[in-house]
């Protein structure tokens, strides 16, 4: 293991960002389907890592099993609302923690609103969820514009 990285479990985060990782993993264990995302990732037989970017880029790699995040951006929902970084990160947790056959075979279907099954998937069920429990707005479909905020629970 690298010096500069830390694991948690089979989930591996750099240390320069374990303050902000710490910070959004302990708002999201406040919701239950969060806090079962978290530990997924952790005692998964398959290792991935949390790559911090600050581009506002939230984003799963399916084929490096790779979680890109940018614990500054903040997304608003095409209705107005407000969603949390972290709330973006549970949604990256939650395409990372489906097995890789049903993500693959959800990609492949395409949907309006929601380009795929897979992104309806985890926009319905574990972050609609998880919004409701922390009081941030649910999405209707997978746009949003991103913008900055101090971290990684601020909306």
């Amino acid at each position: 293991m690298n010096a500069s990285t830390v694991r948690y479990g089979s989930l591996r985060i750099p240390l320069s960002s374990q303050r902000a990782i710490d910070e959004a993993f302990a708002y999201l264990a406040r919701d239950p389907v969060g806090r079962s995302l978290i530990e997924r990732l952790e005692r998964s037989r398959v290792g991935h890592r949390i790559v911090i970017d600050h581009r506002h880029d939230a984003s799963y790699l399916p084929w490096s099993h790779t979680i890109r995040w940018d614990p500054t951006s903040a997304m608003r929902t095409t209705d107005g609302g407000r969603q949390s970084p972290a709330l973006g990160l549970a949604h990256e947790l939650d395409h990372a923690a489906e097995p890789e056959r049903s993500f693959d075979r959800l990609q492949a279907i395409e949907l309006p609103r929601y380009d795929d099954a897979e992104e309806r998937r985890v926009i319905t069920g574990s972050e609609r969820h998880a919004a409701r429990t922390l009081h941030e707005s649910a999405r209707r479909d997978h746009d949003g514009v991103a913008y900055r905020v101090a971290g990684p629970t601020a909306r």
